[in-house]
């Protein structure tokens, strides 16, 4: 699913299993991983330490919750900063401040604000990648090559994030050249469909997403809980929809981490990643949707292409653990939902890590 509200719920880089044995040895080196993130988290310390600037990286694969569906999976890379009260051209470029300078993003009054910037590649392939003609009843390939520029103002109780995207679509995206280098390496099998992707297009998407919290229960320096509403909205031929979702969390350092509060799988804008060193919480959460148009389902936009019906009321919940260490931040999530389209053969679901490095 090519959403890119900063859920990001499903694209990124394909790693289909064609041989049983990947598989498995995947899965033992995904859970080696969690159990060393998770021995590190345990000795965190607890000190504070301020950091506003981070850079992550984002891997999102159906193998991390044990299951291989052959559907979208990516990679992506996210940079910011945070640590000031007003956007100008001196934190943000010049076409940029010079857009959103007289939007509510920049003109609500008593807000910390940040600046993040995102590039990555999102691809989708049907379930049997080695059928070389065709799926009618599956949703086409299809790559996304992008780059976003977010906004975020944010206190303590809520949270803004206005986005926008640009990006391409089809061959131009490299996804079929990524897939095939990638299966190269691994040994799995070769995709074999790929002459049946939509074709080349430039796509884009504006979105927003509000964060309220609606209840509290801890102090900042003591294991608590809270409670957050949301409601997120994006227009574009990437795609559009509305949603709306709640979801609770536990753990330590919940003030500082609520505007980076992870609501679905992806890769997450995180504007105070790491900030609390030693902060930890677990989370999970539940979203409905309706979505007019999803470029991975309907196809080209402005072009004929290969599409499936498109199921427009749409649900999904996700859960997950995100924890700091010095200067390093790690979040782990695991999502499933309902189906994108009519007759989908498997569910959705996928799991998704993201690294932050803040300095």
């Amino acid at each position: 699913m090519f959403e890119l509200a900063f859920e990001m719920q499903h694209g990124m880089l394909r790693l289909n299993r064609g041989h049983p044995g990947g598989s498995s040895l995947m899965r033992r080196n995904v859970t080696r991983l969690l159990l060393l993130l998770l021995l590190m988290a345990a000795g965190a310390h607890a000190a504070d330490e301020r950091r506003d600037n981070w850079f992550a990286v984002t891997i999102e694969n159906d193998t991390f919750v044990g299951k291989d569906t052959g559907y979208t999976n990516g990679f992506a890379l996210t940079w910011g900063h945070a640590g000031f009260t007003e956007f100008s051209p001196d934190n943000m470029p010049r076409w940029l401040h010079y857009l959103s300078k007289n939007l509510y993003i920049s003109t609500m009054p008593g807000k910390q604000r940040a600046v993040s910037y995102m590039i990555g590649q999102l691809m989708q392939t049907p379930s049997d990648i080695t059928i070389p003609t065709l799926i009618e009843n599956e949703a086409p390939y299809a790559g996304l090559l992008f780059w976003s520029a977010n906004l975020h103002a944010f206190d303590e109780r809520v949270a803004d994030r206005l986005s926008l995207t640009l990006g391409v679509v089809g061959p131009l995206s490299g996804a079929e050249q990524t897939q095939k280098w990638v299966h190269d390496i691994t040994g799995d099998d070769e995709p074999q469909g790929w002459d049946n992707q939509i074709e080349n297009e430039p796509v884009f998407q504006v979105s927003a997403e509000r964060l309220l919290r609606l209840a509290k229960f801890h102090t900042e320096k003591t294991v608590g809980t809270d409670v957050i509403g949301i409601g997120s909205g994006a227009v574009g031929t990437i795609e559009s929809y509305l949603a709306v979702g709640i979801g609770a969390r536990l753990g330590r350092g919940l003030d500082t981490s609520f505007p980076a509060a992870n609501f679905m799988a992806g890769p997450q804008v995180n504007p105070l990643a790491g900030r609390v060193t030693g902060g930890w919480h677990v989370f999970a959460n539940v979203q409905a949707r309706f979505v007019a148009n999803d470029i991975g389902i309907n196809g080209n936009t402005f072009k004929d292409s290969h599409s499936v019906p498109l199921e427009h009321w749409q649900a999904s919940a996700a859960a997950g653990v995100a924890f700091g260490f010095k200067r390093w931040s790690f979040l782990l999530s695991a999502l499933v939902g309902t189906d994108r389209y009519e007759g989908q053969p498997d569910t959705t679901k996928f799991g998704s890590l993201t690294v932050t490095y803040n300095y």
